[in-house]
């Protein structure tokens, strides 16, 4: 099992909640990545080394899943 790391982010680009869970795959963390967080923005880390930003681009859900925007949470 992986460790992972969720970093919600504001607006304004800053932390304003870090989440730590387990999970068996990278696809198994981020459907539970998108049900936990609150934000607009988050980071996703898989034992401490950056895997994904995600953005919330609808009200219905729909999150756009990119490049790691930050080396660390």
């Amino acid at each position: 099992m992986h460790s992972y790391k969720l970093c919600a982010r504001d607006d304004h680009d800053s932390v304003i909640e870090e989440i730590d869970f387990e999970c068996f795959s990278i696809v198994g963390a981020l459907d539970k990545a998108k049900a936990m967080v609150k934000a607009g923005h988050a980071d996703l880390y898989e034992d401490g080394a950056p895997i994904c930003s995600m953005e919330l681009v609808a009200e219905t859900g729909v999150w756009l899943v990119g490049k790691p925007r930050s080396p660390e949470c």
